[in-house]
């Protein structure tokens, strides 16, 4: 087994188990049965595998990143894709929306919204590590002059 699918197997892993903890907490929050009736036996095993395999969707897919020939623009399109993909037939497997009805423009919104301010982090973020080791590799050459 390759590197790269080999990380997407553990990132898959971890992202459903996220996926499970998110859906959770979800199912909690918007109090889906009533503030006191929430049960964990409530929930069904079908939401939760569903709420899995969107969490494994997005992290397995984080990959694409780590594959040094992609250019930073094809990695994000294809990680965006996929995970637009994988929402929206989640989504629709849970009947949270129809395609192309208002639910799924306002939710489509969101999404891109979402994905743009996550990406804006980790973009900033990266930038700032590089930035960060250029100076201590120019720090490094200075003291060996």
């Amino acid at each position: 087994m390759n590197k790269t699918l080999k990380k997407a197997l553990i990132l898959g892993g971890i992202g459903f188990a996220a996926g499970l903890l998110i859906g959770v907490s979800v199912f909690y929050i918007t109090g889906v049965k009533g503030p006191n009736a929430l049960k964990i036996t409530d929930i069904s095993p079908f939401e939760l595998l569903i709420g899995g395999i969107y969490g494994a969707i997005a992290m397995g897919c984080s990959v694409f990143y780590d594959i040094e020939n992609w250019s930073i623009l094809r990695a994000t399109l294809s990680h965006f894709l996929l995970t637009l993909l994988g929402f929206y037939a989640m989504a629709c497997l849970q009947r949270w929306m129809k395609l192309f009805d208002m639910v799924f423009w306002i939710s489509t919104a969101a999404f891109i919204i979402v994905y743009i301010i996550i990406w804006l982090s980790q973009y900033f973020s990266w930038r700032r590590q590089v930035r960060r080791m250029n100076l201590e590799l120019q720090a490094m050459k200075q003291r060996e002059k």
